[in-house]
């Protein structure tokens, strides 16, 4: 029974990819027949491997946990939640490095078992070019989030499973991390990963923001957004400048509510995107330390904003 599932998937897979038939279902996404393509062109995979994914060595995990212990930290509780907002029951909630290597996975202890035959397990390589279409592998290729659901994986031994995974960004714009929301339960409709996408796009996005609070926790963060009650939330812009006033960093809500991309802006002295200077930036923060207030920029936008902190000698490492 196994082997003829197997069969068909490979089958289907192989239309696709030839381009004699399209992904069936109103919510099929073009990002996955690109994937199968690479799974096949690129990694030369089979479809119908039924071998269970790679396991790195044990010292090779925790140095890879150690590289990204402050990740992991910042992650922990948001895995917690983020598991407990799904009702627990059928879900594991994953993170991996950049690499696609789980490094901390948030299962009910009962479940546990199912996730690890499926492949979820510490130290499990869930790169695309080793385990084909998968959330966790494609969400590293195509840098954003997405939803694997089923039939869609490339290996037929993954199609019991439902992923749903966003990408962890650094302060600097390059992938950290993906947080990953895996069901192996075979009644779990595309549809009904909307809600989880929402709630795993928050969560990794909370995730950055706390890291790159930590990450710049001794220069100045300036934090903005369009509306006063949104600074302090996961959508605001944060901004990192030096004691010299340049600007070290810019999270993506930075980047899109200035209209700016980051390497136009990194070096540059930060007053040249408000409509004040360094000293004057400064003095609103000393007296309005504990509140948002307005911030014109340059082209005549309103934002608000709040500063923190102060650079010292030596920059973060």
């Amino acid at each position: 029974m196994q082997s003829n599932h197997l069969s068909r998937h490979a089958r289907q897979v192989l239309t696709v990819t030839q381009g004699k038939a399209r992904l069936q279902g109103p919510g099929s996404d073009p990002s996955i027949a690109r994937s199968w393509l690479r799974c096949l062109e690129d990694y030369h995979l089979d479809p119908a491997h039924s071998v269970a994914p790679t396991v790195l060595e044990h010292g090779r995990v925790l140095e890879s946990r150690e590289r990204l212990q402050q990740v992991l930290h910042i992650a922990g509780n948001e895995m917690n939640s983020l598991h407990q907002q799904l009702s627990g029951a059928g879900h594991a909630v994953l993170l991996t490095d950049a690499r696609g290597v789980i490094l901390n996975c948030v299962t009910a202890p009962t479940e546990r078992r199912i996730f690890e035959r499926a492949g979820l397990w510490l130290g499990a390589d869930w790169s695309e070019a080793c385990e084909g279409t998968n959330g966790i592998g494609t969400c590293l290729v195509e840098r954003q989030a997405l939803t694997i659901h089923q039939d869609e994986h490339f290996r037929g031994r993954h199609t019991g499973l439902t992923c749903s995974a966003s990408p962890v960004f650094d302060p600097h714009g390059e992938l950290l991390a993906v947080l990953d929301v895996s069901s192996a339960r075979p009644d779990m409709s595309r549809q009904s990963q909307f809600h989880t996408m929402a709630l795993v796009n928050l969560s990794a996005k909370m995730i950055e923001s706390c890291y790159f609070l930590r990450y710049f926790e001794h220069h100045w963060l300036l934090r903005f957004h369009l509306q006063a009650e949104s600074v302090g939330l996961f959508s605001e812009g944060l901004l990192a400048f030096d004691g010299e006033g340049r600007i070290c960093a810019l999270n993506q809500s930075a980047l899109n509510l200035l209209g700016s991309v980051r390497g136009g802006l990194l070096g540059q002295p930060v007053d040249m995107l408000f409509d004040c200077a360094l000293d004057e930036l400064l003095g609103r923060a000393t007296a309005s330390a504990s509140a948002s207030w307005p911030l014109r920029t340059r082209d005549g936008r309103v934002l608000f904003a709040s500063l923190r902190g102060q650079a010292r000698a030596l920059a973060q490492p």
